[in-house]
């Protein structure tokens, strides 16, 4: 099977694959996995917190956008581990203050 794809986007990827040492297809295939990672990161967040404001939303962006200026980045493994984490977190919150309230 063949894709075509514009000669400015294939460059920006094998410019990304080559470093790593990786073929296109398996830094590909790479960044569908993370994709569909992330996916299932946010439907897991969606079912167990309530929605953040529109507050917390710009704050959180404003935050990342800071801390991306700053190249203050982590890779896409460490980030899940840390969101994973970080949710954990958030639900142990949530139902030890429910618990408390009863």
């Amino acid at each position: 099977m063949s894709i075509d794809i514009s000669p400015e986007v294939q460059s920006r990827l094998l410019a990304s694959a080559q470093p790593e040492g990786v073929s296109l297809d398996a830094f590909l295939e790479r960044l569908i996995n993370e994709r569909d990672e992330l996916t299932a990161i946010i439907e897991q967040s969606h079912a167990r917190l309530e929605p953040l404001s529109q507050d917390d939303i710009q704050d959180k962006i404003e935050r990342g956008f800071v801390q991306s200026e700053r190249g203050d980045v982590v890779d896409s493994d460490a980030f899940c581990r840390e969101l994973l984490s970080d949710l954990d977190d958030m639900e142990r919150k949530r139902r030890v203050g429910r618990v408390a309230m009863f």
